[in-house]
């Protein structure tokens, strides 16, 4: 596949690193020369100088063959007129990433139509959902659902706590219906067996039926309570659609706005949630809110520094789960370093999300796992695949995957080594990146391979 990527910021770098591993031909637009020297010599990349939305620098890059156009700097206008652009040339697909959200209201169907925009990402839409998935799975550093919410991923952190800490996975007690599919320890991931031991903050990969994972709590060996307590820091466009996400649910919502104006308004746009005007790194305010006893808090301001100030503060009075709003990618593992429990990157979501929209015609949904070392990923059974043909024991299936799950007939089900695939059964497989080709072959019977497919080749 020709992907042709205009913007080579953090999200443009980090789409360049994945996909140049996937063999795809890619050719990346940016106007910083010394940026596009770095990311020649990285990576397997063709890169072209000049302002992504000038149709002689598009057609010098090739928009009028591209299978699909990643607009993705940081202007919503250059984005906007490249997409034009490079559809008016040839390009089969844009993808465009509006910062803006104001932009959008309204109009949505409007810029999808006028210039002929395939798909709109807004950072602020995918970090509000994404958080409002971490505030309903207490427990979960991560959430992510497939076969239309059947089935769901959360990223469980052990404690010292836990029952599970110094156990071997065998020994382990689960809750029906679900799977370790991973382990993540010191940033190594690993496919655990049986003996494999479960140690003190280890992060598990759990795959299982939606309905069994709200158990977890309880096989985790923490209590279920009553109505929670969510307190944000921050009432800018996130901190709002956050609030409005969980308003009218069980849970009990404090807002910090350190703007007097935009205080007042909130107050009047948010019917069920006490808004306090106030600095979210004052610890006597934090107190009065509550901070010291919140189940959630979360810091979604536009300040990096302030975010994990307050998390940290929350954390030191007593706040049993933080989430920190981070603008620049590189931080998310330092913030979690530091104990910030979930840090949202809104780049990495725009990536993430991307990841998902390319690899739609074999991969319904896929979670990119550890920065890209590994991904969980929805594929179906074909009639003729190596997948449905004996036992999942006896099939040779590779050593760096596991299949998760399995929805037949809207039954979900979790495999063991004695269960046998049937055509149209969609499964959801963890794998590390360099075992994908290999789990496609498998999946896809007498076609080419999906990344075969994609670059013309032959598998």
């Amino acid at each position: 596949m020709k992907i042709l990527i205009i913007g080579a910021g953090e999200v443009g770098l980090h789409l360049a690193r994945v996909f140049s591993q996937e063999n795809h031909q890619i050719v990346m637009v940016d106007d910083n020369r010394p940026r596009l020297d770095y990311i020649e010599d990285a990576f397997d990349v063709q890169v072209v100088y000049g302002h992504g939305a000038s149709a002689g620098v598009l057609e010098r890059a090739g928009a009028w063959g591209a299978d699909i156009v990643l607009a993705v700097t940081n202007s919503d206008e250059v984005n906007m007129l490249a997409a034009f652009f490079a559809k008016v040339q040839g390009a089969k697909r844009t993808i465009v990433r509006f910062k803006r959200a104001e932009h959008l209201r309204f109009h949505r169907h409007f810029y999808t139509t006028s210039l002929g925009i395939d798909t709109i990402l807004v950072p602020i839409e995918l970090c509000s959902q994404e958080i409002a998935e971490l505030v309903r799975a207490r427990q979960a550093v991560a959430v992510e659902n497939f076969a239309g919410g059947q089935i769901q991923m959360r990223q469980v952190q052990v404690t010292e706590k836990s029952p599970w800490a110094g156990n071997k996975l065998a020994k382990v007690r689960m809750p029906r219906q679900t799977l370790v599919a991973a382990v993540i320890r010191s940033n190594e991931i690993m496919i655990p067996n049986g003996e494999t031991e479960i140690q003190k903050d280890d992060e598990l990969l759990i795959i299982g039926h939606a309905d069994a994972m709200d158990s977890l709590d309880k096989f985790g060996g923490r209590k279920k309570e009553g109505p929670r307590l969510v307190v944000i820091v921050g009432g800018g466009d996130l901190g709002l659609s956050v609030a409005r996400s969980i308003e009218y649910s069980e849970i009990r919502t404090k807002l910090i706005e350190e703007d007097r104006e935009r205080a007042e308004y909130l107050s009047e746009e948010l019917d069920e949630v006490v808004v306090f005007h106030g600095d979210g790194t004052d610890v006597n305010l934090l107190k009065e809110v509550g901070a010291d006893h919140a189940d959630v808090f979360i810091a979604a301001s536009g300040e990096d520094e302030k975010n994990l100030i307050s998390c940290q503060l929350a954390k030191s009075l007593g706040a049993k789960k933080t989430i920190a709003l981070v603008k620049k990618s590189d931080y998310v593992s330092i913030y979690q370093r530091l104990g910030v429990d979930a840090a949202i990157s809104p780049r990495l979501l725009v990536a993430q999300k991307i990841l998902t929209y390319i690899r739609s015609g074999a991969v319904a949904t896929i979670a990119v796992i550890a920065e890209g070392k590994a991904e969980v990923i929805e594929m179906i059974a074909q009639p003729e695949s190596k997948i449905v043909r004996a036992p999942l024991m006896k099939i040779g299936f590779p050593k760096g995957a596991i299949i998760g799950s399995v929805v037949r007939k809207g039954e979900v089900i979790i495999p063991d080594g004695n269960f046998q695939l049937k055509p149209d059964d969609s499964c959801i497989v963890f794998t590390f990146l360099e075992t994908l080709p290999q789990v496609e072959r498998f999946f896809l019977g007498k076609k080419r391979s999906f990344i075969a497919n994609l670059t013309g080749g032959s598998k």
